[in-house]
């Protein structure tokens, strides 16, 4: 059976062509909408990352005003400190500190501008105050940056910053150098040479002039006050105002060679040190009395207080350091490693003392033997506060503990104990002086013979290890080893620490092929962990530091 298709009437002729319009036409209004949309959006997020990299730019701008400030403060302070020291360095080193920063708005090649990224700044700055001491003078400025982003048309955003510029300028730390010899002769005038053995990993300075052999090397920057240097010449010593002798005489000089350099006179005494033992507060450079060393030993009067070995207190409390009137025959330190307990025997004459220094349980204690069996004479709260063992007379020996059975070199500091052995005659080393846990960087020792030498004694091991800051300053003062010329070799000295002397000291003689002989070959390095002994020396020399501008209040504006 078939079935006939039906005609569509007319009515409904052109039905199916509207339909197909109109779906088209909705297809093409909903395309429309979403590329409509899909631009839209793209425009606020170009926008707004234009948004973003316009307020990017307006603070590098503020971080860029910053650096211009510090160079500035870097530079005012630098012709501060000429002219100061030219004027005989004394007073404030800045004389007028409102006047140091132009008034007002800086002008424009004081300006922050870039392109890349764009943006353009200003500054102002004022000074705030000032605080001078004998060891610093810091000048602070307050300082107020407005900074403006642009990033093509749409892009425009500016901010302000306001904070703190920091100008000041340090004492020197004689800590500073591994090598400072104020004149670079030795005591007997004999000329000395850096040769191609040599090689010196700190700073190295001299208030003369320095004399080079071949190839030595310097790791560090060298200075001395003499504009000329002597070279060796191949035996024909030449003056010449420069870094090397042609290809003769040609010394690494890898932190750079500086001559014609101000004076950095020494030390000319150690009552700062002892002012800091007895638990004083002197003026720096002035001697305590008798009358005032009595009263902090607790003796009363005037007279000359009998030698012994006092712990300065007040009650039960400790005030000061180790203060020893007059030579003391032997001096021994040790740590115990496992609890960082320090440790200190004394004998002078016939008076023997050990005391314990125990941080952890801050405590003291003081047995009248070399020995810590039985109850402590004296028990003290506290530890010794000021870190200073001082004598007015000599150390004929100072050593630390003994070696173990297979040559091991136990420690004679323990970890946190920072100590300045100070004599105002000679100190001798007569064995070895290490740091616990060096690497831990938290303890350090200093030895400072204000008025003799630090010398090491014949009684020293051979292959001898200290670390220390060493300074000797009396007229003859040197760091040097007893009988030097005589015996076999004893191997290398081991230094990490730094030396100051008035002179260079002899440590051994050599042969023609530079082999040891007799007495010790030196292997200094410079102790490059930060720490200073307590009390050691500063410089009459100020240094400037870095200036820093830090930021202490920003917004968008």
């Amino acid at each position: 059976m078939s079935r006939e298709l039906r005609r569509p009437a007319l009515d409904e002729r052109g039905i199916v062509l509207a339909a197909a319009m109109m779906f088209v036409l909705l297809s093409s209004v909903l395309v429309l909408t979403f590329m409509s949309t899909t631009l839209g959006e793209r425009a606020q997020s170009s926008n707004v990352q234009t948004a973003k990299l316009a307020l990017y730019a307006a603070d590098a701008g503020v971080r860029a005003q910053q650096q211009i400030l510090a160079n500035m403060a870097q530079a005012k302070l630098d012709s501060c400190l000429t002219a100061w020291t030219n004027a005989g360095a004394t007073g404030n080193i800045v004389k007028n500190p409102q006047g140091l920063f132009p008034a007002g708005t800086l002008n424009v090649a004081s300006s922050a501008t870039s392109t890349v990224p764009p943006y353009a700044a200003t500054a102002s700055i004022t000074f705030s105050n000032a605080d001078i001491a004998d060891t610093a003078q810091t000048y602070n400025y307050l300082f107020n940056i407005t900074s403006t982003g642009s990033v093509r048309s749409t892009g425009r955003r500016s901010v302000q910053s306001q904070g703190l510029l920091r100008v000041s300028a340090s004492r020197g730390s004689f800590a500073d150098y591994l090598l400072f010899m104020d004149q670079f002769v030795m005591p007997d005038g004999s000329s000395i040479w850096f040769t191609s053995t040599g090689s010196f990993d700190g700073r190295v300075h001299t208030n003369t002039y320095f004399k080079y052999a071949f190839k030595p090397t310097f790791q560090d920057q060298v200075t001395q006050v003499n504009s000329n240097a002597t070279f060796y010449n191949n035996g024909s010593p030449v003056s010449r105002n420069a870094a090397n002798n042609g290809t003769i005489d040609v010394p690494n000089f890898f932190g750079g060679y500086l001559r014609g350099q101000s004076n950095v006179p020494l030390p000319t005494n150690s009552y700062n040190q002892q002012a800091a033992a007895l638990g004083l507060t002197l003026a720096a450079g002035v001697a305590p009395t008798n009358a005032q060393i009595n009263a902090a030993l607790g003796l009363g009067g005037t007279s000359t207080p009998s030698s012994d070995i006092y712990l300065p207190h007040s009650g039960s409390t400790l005030t000061g350091g180790f203060y020893i009137q007059g030579t003391v025959d032997k001096v021994k330190m040790w740590a115990d490693t496992l609890v960082n307990k320090q440790y200190y025997q004394f004998t002078q004459g016939s008076k023997q003392r050990t005391i314990e220094v125990d941080p952890v349980n801050n405590t003291t204690k003081v047995w009248n033997s070399l020995s810590t069996s039985g109850s402590p004479s004296q028990s003290y709260t506290g530890t010794p506060p000021n870190g200073v063992l001082y004598t007015n007379g000599s150390i004929s020996s100072l050593v630390g503990p003994d070696r173990g059975s297979n040559g091991y070199v136990n420690a004679a500091i323990a970890e946190n104990t920072k100590l300045l052995i100070t004599a105002s005659n000679d100190i001798v080393v007569n064995g070895d002086l290490t740091c616990d846990s060096y690497n831990n960087k938290n303890n350090v020792l200093g030895l400072f013979s204000s008025s003799g030498s630090v010398r090491i004694g014949s009684s020293a091991p051979s292959n001898l290890n200290v670390d220390a800051f060493v300074m000797a300053n009396g007229t003859s003062g040197q760091f040097a080893v007893d009988n030097y010329s005589t015996g076999s070799p004893r191997g290398s000295m081991n230094l990490r620490g730094g030396v100051v002397a008035k002179y260079y000291g002899a440590f051994g003689t050599f042969n023609s092929n530079g082999a040891t002989q007799t007495g010790y070959n030196r292997n200094w390095h410079y102790d490059r962990r930060g720490l200073i002994p307590p009390y050691y020396p500063t410089t009459q020399r100020f240094d400037p530091d870095i200036p820093s501008a830090r930021t202490m209040a920003w917004k968008e504006i």
